[in-house]
């Protein structure tokens, strides 16, 4: 009997569709669910409520600072990737440890990104 390979759940939090839209399409025709959630209160009842295994999240959300999000997706395990239009300087002065993603960015460059959370995918060099 072999196993069937884990279907991850990629949480997309971005308050604009159109860009979570891209950000979904990829991952859904890589074999992740995805959830998008617009904003930090979504994202809660989203975490309580079924398994994520990951976290994409735009760093300038616009109804609420992520801080609280990202500690609840540390005390959860769960890895994220702030996606943003943001400077790395910005980010880093939040988030010295963060993993960001730089919008725009290609499909490849985020299915590389997202594969590299987890431990099976080590190589990915992050910014």
């Amino acid at each position: 009997m072999t196993q069937q390979p884990t279907i991850r759940t990629a949480m997309v939090v971005e308050t604009n569709y159109l860009i979570a839209s891209v950000i979904e399409a990829p991952l859904l025709n890589a074999g992740y669910r995805v959830a998008i959630v617009t904003d930090t209160d979504e994202a809660f009842a989203l975490l309580d409520s079924q398994k994520v295994h990951l976290a994409l999240i735009d760093f300038r959300l616009q109804h609420a600072e992520p801080e609280g999000l990202v500690a609840k997706l540390g005390q959860r395990g769960i890895p994220f990737i702030f996606c943003t239009a943001a400077t790395l300087e910005e980010v880093y002065e939040h988030f010295p440890n963060a993993k960001v993603m730089a919008k725009p960015f290609s499909d490849e460059e985020l299915l590389t990104a997202v594969a590299a959370l987890f431990p099976e995918n080590p190589s990915y060099q992050w910014v």
